[in-house]
């Protein structure tokens, strides 16, 4: 159930008895959207005052863009009429006209009463005026695909709604004039969505690569190494196929040799991992490789205690981060990588073919570009972006992205995805037929696990889970010894 209302935000002044005029205790205004809560039914107990303005007796309330206060806010809030649409389709209509007080006379009442009956407000709380529309259902089916329940998002994020009415809108823009776009308007905009980009990663936009993938950027940066063909790049017993493809393709073309250290799947602690990979380390040992969060199972390594320790040795590190950025609660910055890879279109939720390279300060040097680009100075991570004409309108989509997401918070989003994790893991993970893949102690997993059962093929459960309950999934089967479900909600 939802209906339209006004929302105001209490001001620095909602303490003071001095105050005459009520437009003094708020200092902006919002459209909003109130989901009621009926357990409060007896009007006469609580006060139609105290209904009408919300206090206590909402179950959620939806801000929209607020605005300040000034003369045509207020009068706004005496004339507006509002309508609530879903998938175009008129749901319910109204007016302030109709409301029996005007909306910031009801503030001021609940200010008031709230005061005498010692109810505790403060400055920058919303309170909610009383509703526009008539209270009215909606279908939370609609605009979601009811076919299947899909926990299957580590490859391909859907992408929120602002997202795509962004990109469809710089699709038709582009489309209008392509060639005029791309040479005048794209270059600054592109650098708008690097420095977006950057600032949500904690780094500079001098460090920022635009690409199209986590393979695309792996690819710059271990092709593209300057290393000797006796060196040697370790990297762990867990990382993706394609990544482990592009180092033997390495090895095949320079000589550059590359080693493997075995990591478990449950570790005792996280030192444990530290231990393990920097003990692997020898004279030879130029390069180290390590993913951030594990493709197969959401195991989370301790990168930032490994390239410490890696740094201490003088060597070279790359992470791959392509499940952990805007899923783990942190920057790139405070990983302490020289090199970082990430696609976007899986936790960011941004459009399909945008990805990310990190490159340190004073490490671009230290690269070839994977395509010949002389027309930038060596130290200049431009060199490292000339990739051929690509879709803009999906590049310029990384910036509601990014806004979606900072709308939520990178430590809610990976507190509610830890949250989804143990729903279903703390009711299986002592079940005798239960195998989790997946070490779930605070820190070493957040949205991604592993589940398999005894004696099932993951292949055969993914298929029963989606024939008989409508689950989507993706079976692993992997010859590391990690066989089961990846279970992946996005939110």
């Amino acid at each position: 159930m939802v209906e339209a209302e006004l929302a105001f935000r209490l001001s620095d002044n909602i303490n003071s008895k001095t105050i005459s005029d009520p437009w003094a205790l708020v200092d902006r205004i919002a459209p909003s959207l109130e989901l009621p809560y009926s357990s409060i039914s007896n009007i006469s107990k609580h006060g139609l005052c105290c209904l009408v303005a919300d206090c206590c007796a909402s179950g959620g309330l939806i801000v929209g863009k607020s605005f300040p206060i000034n003369r045509k806010t207020k009068h706004l809030s005496e004339t507006m009429e509002v309508e609530i649409h879903q998938n175009k389709k008129l749901v319910s209509s109204g007016s302030v006209k109709n409301m029996f007080k005007k909306p910031i006379d009801v503030i001021h009442d609940f200010i008031n009463k709230a005061r005498e009956n010692n109810f505790t407000i403060t400055p920058g709380q919303w309170v909610a005026s009383g509703g526009l529309t008539s209270c009215k259902p909606i279908s939370t089916d609609e605009g979601v695909n009811v076919d299947f329940i899909n926990l299957e998002s580590g490859y391909f994020s859907p992408s929120p709604e602002s997202v795509k009415d962004y990109w469809i809108n710089y699709v038709e823009e582009i489309n209008e004039s392509p060639s005029y776009y791309m040479r005048t308007k794209q270059t600054q905009m592109r650098e708008k969505v690097r420095e977006t980009l950057a600032s949500y990663s904690g780094v500079s936009s001098e460090e920022i690569c635009l690409t199209r993938n986590t393979t695309e950027s792996m690819n710059i940066i271990i092709q593209g190494l300057k290393i000797g063909d006796n060196d040697e790049i370790l990297r762990t017993n867990l990382e993706y196929p394609n990544i482990i493809q592009a180092l033997d393709m390495r090895e095949k073309r320079y000589g550059t040799k590359i080693r493997v250290v075995d990591v478990p799947i449950h570790p005792q602690d996280q030192n444990e991992i530290v231990e393990k990979v920097i003990e692997a380390v020898n004279d030879k040992t130029k390069v180290l490789l390590i993913s951030h969060m594990v493709f197969l199972n959401g195991q989370v390594f301790p990168v930032k205690e490994v390239c410490a320790k890696a740094k201490e040795m003088g060597l070279l590190t790359i992470v791959d981060g392509a499940h952990s950025f805007s899923h783990v609660d942190m920057d790139i910055s405070e990983i302490g990588c020289d090199f970082y890879a990430s696609s976007l279109h899986k936790w960011l939720g941004a459009p399909l073919g945008n990805g990310l390279l990190y490159v340190r300060k004073g490490m671009v040097e230290k690269l070839w570009p994977l395509y010949g680009d002389t027309q930038y100075e060596e130290d200049n991570i431009m060199k490292l972006e000339h990739l051929g004409t690509r879709p803009c309108s999906d590049q310029n989509g990384i910036i509601p992205a990014v806004e979606f997401n900072l709308k939520i918070g990178k430590k809610n989003k990976s507190k509610r995805l830890k949250f989804l994790q143990m729903r279903w893991a703390d009711v299986l993970k002592d079940h005798e037929n239960i195998i989790i893949n997946t070490p779930l102690g605070e820190g070493q997993s957040f949205g991604i696990a592993n589940v398999g059962i005894k004696n099932i093929k993951p292949g055969n459960l993914a298929d029963r889970l989606f024939d008989e309950h409508n689950i989507f999934t993706v079976p692993i089967d992997d010859d590391r010894g990690i066989r089961g479900l990846r279970v992946s909600p996005n939110l």
